[in-house]
C-alpha cells in the first residue's frame, strides 16, 4: 500500500469516527438519575402523543361501521352480562400488563445507542457484553474521536515548513559535531605528543642517572675525573682569571674553542662564555656559532674564589642535550646544571687536596694535563 493510500484511507477513517464523539460524551457525562425509574416513568412521557392520536378516532363513529358496529354491538352486550367487580378487576390487570409491556419497551429503546432514549447504566446493565467494547473510551474522559483526527491530520499531513526547519537544525548539530570531533582529535593528538615526550624525557633522565650512579662508585673508588662528566654531550670548561678565560679541559669537542678568551663585550656577542662571564650572576646563556650548532654555557662558583665556566656542546639533532640544558617543559634544567656543578666541587677539592702550590693536574683518563694559570 502506497503512502499516499494509506493517508487517504486512514484520516478518512478517523474523520467518520468524530460522529461518534457525541453518543461518547453521553455516555461520560449522564445524569445520575437510576435507570428503573427512567424506564418505569418512560411511558407516561408517551401518553401526551396517544391521547393527541386518539382525539381524531374518538371523533369517528364507531357503530355507524358496518362490521366493527356490529362487534362493538355484541362486546358490549356480552360485557352487560359481567359482574362489575369482575370488570374492575379485568381492567386493572389489563392496564399493569400494558404498561409493563410499554415499560419492557421504553428499556429496550435505553439500551440503544442511536435512540434518544438512550442511557448508559441501562446499557452497561443490559449489554454488557457491547458495552466492554465502549470501556475504553468511555472510561478515559481526555480524549476524543475529533482530538484524535486533529493529531492524526499534523502527522499524516506534511508540514515542509517544519521538515525544513529540522534539517537545517540537523546540518547545524552535524556542523557542530564535527567541529567538536576535530577539537577532540586535536587535543588527543597533543596529549599523544606530550605523553611521547615524556616518555623521551624520562628516558633522558635514566639515562643521566645511570652515567651519575657511575660516576659516584668511581669517586668512591678514587678514580672519578673529568672524563665521568660527559653525561649529556661533548663540553668545555674555562676558568675566570684577569679578565680573561682560560680553557683547560676540552671533551668531545671539534677542538675549536680559543685556548684563551678576553672578557670584552665584542666577545660576549660571539661567545656565550664572555656573556656568562660578564653577568656575573647564574644565568644560563647561550648561542650558536654556527647554523645547527649550540652552545650552553654556566657559570660556576668554585672552592678557593675561584670561577668556572661549563658549556655544553651539540648539534641540534641531539634532543637528550635540548631537553636537559634548554627546555624547563617537564624538568627544572638547574637541577642538571647544579648536578654538574656538585660534580666538579667533588673533582675540584680532590684535586687541591693533591697539589701544591699553583700547579693544577687534571687527570683526563688517560692523559695528564698540566696547565698553570
Amino acid at each position: 500500500m502506497s503512502a499516499d493510500s494509506i493517508h487517504e484511507n486512514y484520516h478518512s477513517f478517523i474523520d467518520q469516527l468524530r460522529s461518534l464523539d457525541p453518543i461518547v460524551h453521553k455516555m461520560r457525562y449522564q445524569g445520575t438519575v437510576s435507570w428503573r425509574k427512567k424506564a418505569w416513568k418512560g411511558p407516561l412521557s408517551n401518553m401526551k402523543v396517544l391521547f393527541k392520536a386518539a382525539g381524531p378516532l374518538a371523533k369517528i363513529q364507531w357503530l355507524s361501521l358496518p362490521v366493527i358496529g356490529s362487534v362493538i354491538a355484541y362486546a358490549s352486550h356480552s360485557i352487560s352480562n359481567i359482574p362489575v367487580w369482575m370488570m374492575i378487576t379485568a381492567c386493572v390487570i389489563l392496564l399493569v400488563l400494558v404498561y409493563w409491556i410499554l415499560v419492557l419497551l421504553h428499556t429496550n429503546k435505553m439500551t440503544s445507542i442511536t435512540s434518544h432514549h438512550f442511557d448508559v447504566a441501562a446499557f452497561k446493565e443490559k449489554k454488557p457484553a457491547e458495552y466492554l467494547i465502549w470501556a475504553p473510551i468511555v472510561e478515559n474522559s481526555r480524549t476524543t474521536f475529533n482530538g484524535l483526527f486533529n493529531e492524526m491530520s499534523q502527522l499524516l499531513t506534511p508540514n515542509y515548513s517544519q521538515i525544513l526547519e529540522i534539517i537545517e537544525h540537523s546540518k547545524g548539530q552535524t556542523e557542530e559535531l564535527r567541529s567538536s570531533n576535530d577539537i577532540i582529535t586535536a587535543e588527543r593528538n597533543y596529549l599523544l605528543a606530550e605523553i611521547e615526550k615524556y616518555e623521551r624525557t624520562v628516558g633522558y633522565l635514566i639515562q643521566l642517572i645511570k652515567a651519575a650512579n657511575k660516576s659516584v662508585s668511581r669517586f668512591v673508588n678514587n678514580s672519578m675525573n673529568f672524563y665521568e662528566l660527559d653525561f649529556i654531550c661533548a663540553y668545555t670548561i674555562y676558568k675566570v682569571k684577569d679578565e680573561k678565560l682560560y680553557k683547560f679541559i676540552d671533551k668531545g669537542t671539534s677542538g675549536a674553542s680559543p685556548e684563551i678568551i678576553e672578557i670584552t663585550q665584542q666577545n660576549a656577542l660571539r661567545y656565550a662564555v664572555v656573556d656568562v662571564a660578564m653577568s656575573h650572576d647564574d644565568s644560563i646563556k647561550y648561542n650558536n656559532p654556527y647554523p645547527g650548532r649550540t652552545v650552553v654555557s654556566y657559570l660556576m662558583k668554585m672552592l678557593d674564589g675561584e670561577q668556572w665556566i661549563w658549556s655544553f656542546h651539540f648539534d641540534d639533532t641531539n634532543h637528550m642535550a635540548l631537553n636537559l640544558t634548554l627546555s624547563d617543559d617537564i624538568i627544572e634544567i638547574r637541577e642538571v646544571y647544579r648536578m654538574i656543578h656538585s660534580f666538579c666541587l667533588l673533582i675540584q677539592k680532590d684535586m687541591l687536596s693533591n697539589s701544591k702550590g699553583r700547579d693544577l693536574n687534571v687527570d683526563l683518563g688517560r692523559e695528564a694535563k698540566k696547565s698553570n694559570f
